[in-house]
């Protein structure tokens, strides 16, 4: 899904790095490819995706909360919402690009918590 973020801070010593807020949710997440400057204040559509390093932790969450959670002061987060067939809806929706979710069909539709290791941006050049 396409959302409009607004740019809350740039890391100057790590390019990819940057401080979203998206549906008042706000994150640390890293992008490769900018279609354009970006500059802190303004708003852009993105797409909010995930990735994973080594394996999918994925568990099921009784307290059928949303929402991200960094881990410690690193760039992994506990990512808690609703798996849907291709994404998880944490308060917004973010996408699973590699299909990590096709191997847990039974879980489509329940509160789940997976760990992420990076939360990952794509800024889009078609408007929201």
């Amino acid at each position: 899904m396409i959302y409009k973020a607004l740019v809350k801070g740039i890391v100057p010593h790590i390019e990819e790095e940057v401080i979203l807020e998206v549906e008042g949710v706000e994150f640390t997440g890293f992008s490769s490819v900018y279609p354009y400057e970006i500059e802190v204040g303004k708003k852009y559509p993105v797409l909010v995706g995930f990735t994973i390093l080594d394996e999918l932790v994925i568990r099921e969450n009784k307290e059928e909360t949303k929402e991200l959670e960094r881990i410690g002061l690193g760039y992994q987060y506990y990512i808690r919402g609703v798996l849907q067939e291709n994404s998880i809806d944490a308060g917004f929706v973010l996408t699973d690009e590699d299909e990590y979710f096709s191997e847990y069909p039974y879980l489509i539709g329940e509160h789940v918590e997976i760990k992420v290791d990076r939360v990952s941006i794509e800024f889009l050049r078609e408007s929201v």
